[in-house]
């Protein structure tokens, strides 16, 4: 889930989970503009650092989507090479993720399978200039709080599967993300019950 870093901060990702879980017994509420609404409640304290010649810090374009801001993004790194969605096309790549999203909620029966098609889906998309991984886990929850389990966790012992993952779910075998999916929540809960009976 999100990380919070003010009480600020956890009042607006609180707020934004608080519409996730109104989407749970009104999947028809999972749209763009739903979307946009969380993401305007989740970033609205959200800063990000520009360099253009000097480094400044301002609010992010909280609830705009790329087609708005016109930004284009593309990942280049030793590990990763990857083009996202071309910013004119954002909204109908959102309307596309919600609409098939809808249906594979309500009718799939492996709620980790359809939480992983949700996450890579809408991480290709990156619908927005920042925070579209705080979103998609949140998007990702949807299903796997339908069937009475966790929101979806990344553990930091996880993280590096977690990315390894998300690098094989993006050339279309969505296995190894299910699994770390389900075994990330294994350990939380695990680590949850330590906690408790210490």
């Amino acid at each position: 889930m999100a990380i919070a870093h003010t009480l600020e901060d956890l009042d607006e990702v609180s707020q934004a989970y608080m519409d996730i879980l109104q989407i749970l017994d009104k999947v028809e509420l999972l749209t763009t503009e739903t979307l946009k609404r969380i993401h305007s409640k989740m970033m609205k304290t959200s800063k990000v650092k520009i360099q253009d010649g000097c480094t400044s810090l301002h609010y992010i374009n909280a609830g705009c989507t790329r087609q708005t801001s016109q930004r284009t993004v593309v990942v280049r790194s030793q590990q990763y090479n990857l083009a996202f969605c071309p910013a004119e096309r954002v909204d109908q790549q959102l309307d596309y993720i919600c609409k098939m999203g809808r249906q594979y909620i309500a009718r799939w029966r492996n709620p980790f399978a359809t939480a992983a098609w949700l996450h890579v889906t809408f991480v290709r998309c990156h619908p927005f200039d920042d925070g579209n991984g705080r979103m998609s886990r949140l998007i990702s929850s949807i299903p796997l709080l339908r069937h009475g389990l966790p929101p979806l966790c990344i553990t930091p012992a996880s993280k590096s599967t977690y990315y390894d993952s998300m690098n094989v779910a993006w050339e279309g075998d969505f296995q190894p993300l299910i699994n770390c999916f389900a075994e990330s929540m294994r350990a939380s809960m695990t680590e949850v019950e330590n906690i408790m009976s210490s």
